[in-house]
């Protein structure tokens, strides 16, 4: 009932203030449709866009250029796809860039279009100005944004729920997990960088109606792109947050332009300072953490008080391998400049076995999972899997052919909880599915990993071996038959070390293959069917545990000793 009458003011609203304050509305509207939009893309993946003015002046040249051939709604529509367009071909080509050299591109982009249009009308119109010849009153434009900003927050909404809005989370916290549980990264970055600048473009065409006509330096003003930067940043994250950003800087604005006239742009920039200074994570983060009560961090249990006592690693169950292959590993091979990291490696490995792959620091085993798993380009070499060739694929390709890992160094997506690190996994895994429908398994991988009480933590949160275990039911939340872990047990202390042992013969008993890379000679012992060892990127043993563990080659490259009987 709030929310329509809400609404109803705000409709009719026009009727009752004089044009100045219409005016001001309509900056204030067009603020917030742009800052959503540029939250949506932004605000989720951490990819700082200063493309906004482009998009803006873009959506104003196809409303100025068209809206003499065909009908201004039609004009409208247009505006939003030719931005739409531009931003896919931007996309695509620059959404492999991250950071620094991002900012800057997008930032050059405005610029790069400005001056194209520049020497288009001088050159081909004879003119630097096109006329506008719609005769629409501003308490129209006026709805017309504010029917805009409606539906992009509702959009934001809905996106932030939905599948597309987690795997942009994932993206934002850590791109390359993001790719190792399935996601698509450049896919879902053009596509939604795509729709945020056809909001803009389209905002830009609403607000070219408001003016008798438009010249290159109207509608390519870099000042766009800085007032939605700050709006989206004093905001903060979520739905809300960038709404929450963009009204009072509309009015901060129009403070500062009739105080200071001349400084604006200074006083803008001071202004900015201040918010990155003192609200670093913007309006709704410190409303969030209040309403929540939230203020005092979490601090756990030690994993010891924690968990009931599990038997030692000597009560694991029997191996049951099949002797049909699932992975088999020929010839790979992989240099860096004249660094050969590893040299024709070729190993296999049995379904239903944990394979142990060992060898001393920089002897290859990291750079093996990384060919493997499609974060490293083999330079040559063959690894069926199932008959699939999984060299030839990306990473999130190798994730939905069923082969997850963990990392040597522990990457946990610290900005979402431990539910929606699993749910995410789960939704764009092997088998892709919805929210709704992922609920339940990620309670049962909670459950199955011993993470039940720790579902609503953050990864920032956790004790080591939960961070651990975290990453594990990552990984397993994909689906995987066959699951590469790095170093997992590294780091644990003798309780957590059998906690582990159990955990990953658990897993094998559950049906999935295993390849660990391991230091830890007791878990190797413990667990492992077959062992290969690496000595500077060559394959030089393989074997049960006890055989190879007792070679003298393994104990002087591998334990550091010439005894052979040490």
């Amino acid at each position: 009932v709030f929310v329509l009458v809400g609404a109803i003011v705000l409709v009719l609203l026009p009727l009752t203030i004089s044009s100045y304050y219409i005016s001001l509305l309509i900056l204030l509207w067009a603020n917030v449709a742009l800052a959503t939009a540029w939250s949506i893309f932004s605000g989720a993946t951490r990819y700082i866009s200063l493309a906004t003015s482009a998009f803006i002046g873009v959506g104003m040249y196809s409303v100025a250029v068209l809206h003499t051939f065909i009908p201004v709604w039609l004009a409208l529509i247009a505006a939003a796809l030719v931005g739409l367009l531009i931003a896919l071909l931007v996309g695509l080509s620059t959404l492999r860039l991250r950071g620094v050299y991002f900012v800057i591109f997008t930032f050059g982009l405005t610029e790069l279009i400005h001056q194209m249009v520049i020497w288009w009308e001088v050159n081909l119109n004879r003119t630097l100005s096109r006329f506008i010849f719609v005769d629409l009153s501003n308490v129209a434009v006026y709805e017309l944004l504010l029917l805009l900003a409606a539906a992009t927050i509702i959009g934001s909404w809905y996106v932030s729920r939905a599948r597309l809005g987690y795997g942009l989370r994932a993206i934002g916290e850590d791109e390359t997990v993001a790719k190792h549980i399935g996601i698509n990264t450049t896919r879902v970055k053009v596509f939604v960088f795509a729709g945020s600048a056809a909001i803009m473009s389209l905002v830009g065409a609403v607000l070219s109606l408001r003016y008798p006509y438009v010249d290159p330096n109207i509608a390519f003003n870099n000042l766009w792109s800085f007032q939605v930067l700050i709006a989206a940043l004093l905001g903060g994250p979520g739905v809300w947050g960038p709404a929450l950003g963009a009204i009072p800087l509309v009015l901060l604005s129009e403070v500062l332009a009739g105080t200071f006239p001349h400084h604006f742009s200074i006083a803008l920039g001071i202004f900015f300072v201040l918010i990155v200074y003192f609200l670093p994570g913007g309006v709704s983060t410190k409303l969030d953490g209040w309403l929540r009560g939230q203020t005092i961090a979490w601090q756990p249990k030690p994993a010891a008080e924690q968990l009931s006592p599990i038997p030692r690693a000597s009560g694991l169950a029997p191996s049951t391998v099949s002797g049909e292959t699932l992975l088999d590993v020929q010839g790979l091979y992989k240099a860096f400049g004249g660094l050969v990291a590893v040299n024709d490696l070729s190993f296999s490995v049995p379904r239903g076995a944990i394979v142990g792959l060992i060898g001393p620091n920089g002897s290859g085993k990291t750079t093996a999972i990384n060919l493997l798993t499609g974060e490293v380009a083999a330079d040559h070499g063959t690894a069926l899997f199932q008959g699939t060739d999984i060299l030839q694929l990306d990473s999130f390709e190798v994730c939905r052919s069923r082969v997850a890992r963990t990392f040597q160094l522990v990457r946990t997506l610290e900005g979402m909880t431990v539910r929606e690190t699993i749910l995410v996994a789960r939704m764009f895994g092997s088998h892709p599915t919805t929210p709704a429908l992922a609920a339940s398994d990620v309670e049962i991988l909670l459950e199955r990993t011993g993470l039940s009480e720790q579902g609503d933590l953050y990864g920032s949160q956790l004790t080591y071996i939960d961070q651990k275990r975290v990453e594990l039911a990552r990984a397993l939340a994909t689906q995987p038959q066959l699951l590469l872990l790095d170093e997992w047990l590294a780091g644990l202390n003798p309780t957590e070390l059998q906690i582990g042992i159990q955990l990953i013969d658990k897993i094998r008993r559950e049906g999935v293959t295993i390849i660990m890379v391991e230091h830890v000679m007791e878990a190797i012992r413990a667990l492992c069917d077959q062992v290969y060892v690496m000595n500077a990127g060559e394959l030089i043993a393989q074997g049960k545990p006890d055989q190879v563990l007792s070679e003298p080659r393994v104990l002087q490259v591998y334990l550091g000793t010439d005894d052979a009987e040490a």
